[in-house]
């Protein structure tokens, strides 16, 4: 259970990485003025706030699991 649950931080992890890497490559190589480009980039930004926190979200939901099932594991 431990290996799963290490499988779906890291693609979380690395989905996370990929599109912070992929979508700050292709606003900064996009031909376009700065002041567009800045706006992407804060819309970048905003983006990847609000998935680490849905991120957050589920690792607290899986963990809060994890605790409850291990009681009762210990509790019989």
């Amino acid at each position: 259970m431990n290996e799963r649950n290490n499988t779906a931080w890291r693609m979380g992890l690395s989905l996370l990485t990929g599109i912070l890497v992929g979508g700050t490559a292709g606003v900064l190589y996009a031909p376009q003025s700065g002041a567009r480009t800045r706006r992407q980039l804060a819309n970048l930004a905003e983006d990847v706030r609000e998935r680490a926190g849905q991120i957050t979200e589920e690792t607290a939901e899986a963990i809060e699991k994890l605790v409850e099932r291990s009681r009762r594991f210990v509790a019989v």
